[in-house]
């Protein structure tokens, strides 16, 4: 049996968001934002070194902010409650579009820390649930009724 090569590249998505750099940087670090679009529950300390706890059905995260420059960038740590042992890193960019249009595009990686037989179901696993809930935060901006609810997860 041959091995096959692990792509542990980085998760990333990109979306254009009808909102400012300082609306979208408030809904991605305000809790009482985040949980309209995104977790159930959520603490987020606006500093680096501060606290992330997100709650979601499918389980809890954790983690640690490892970058915070309001409005641009924010990143954190990305730790699973059931796996805490395999850290992952999420990153933010807000660019500005002008006209009360953002850029935003996020970047999960740290892949290559997991056990081979981990990786490409987390991958996917992150990938449509960073796809699905880029959606919501565009949708909440546009004032688009909102469907937090993520269950899909793809098979691979």
């Amino acid at each position: 049996m041959s091995q096959a090569v692990q792509d542990v590249s980085p998760v990333v998505q990109t979306m254009e968001i009808e909102a400012t750099p300082e609306r979208v940087f408030a809904l991605w670090t305000e809790p009482e934002e985040l949980v309209r679009w995104w977790p159930e529950a959520a603490v987020f300390e606006p500093r680096l070194g501060g606290a992330v706890r997100l709650e979601f059905k499918q389980g809890n995260v954790t983690g640690e902010v490892t970058r915070f420059e309001p409005p641009n960038a924010l990143g954190f740590t990305w730790v699973r409650n059931d796996f805490p042992e395999y850290p992952t890193q999420v990153d933010v960019s807000i660019m500005d579009l002008g006209e009360g249009r953002s850029s935003v595009e996020l970047v999960h990686s740290g892949w290559d820390a997991l056990p081979e037989d981990f990786v490409a179901e987390w991958k996917a696993i992150h990938n449509a649930g960073w796809q699905h809930f880029l959606s919501v935060l565009d949708d909440l901006v546009a004032g688009r009724p909102v469907e937090k609810e993520f269950g899909a997860i793809p098979e691979g």
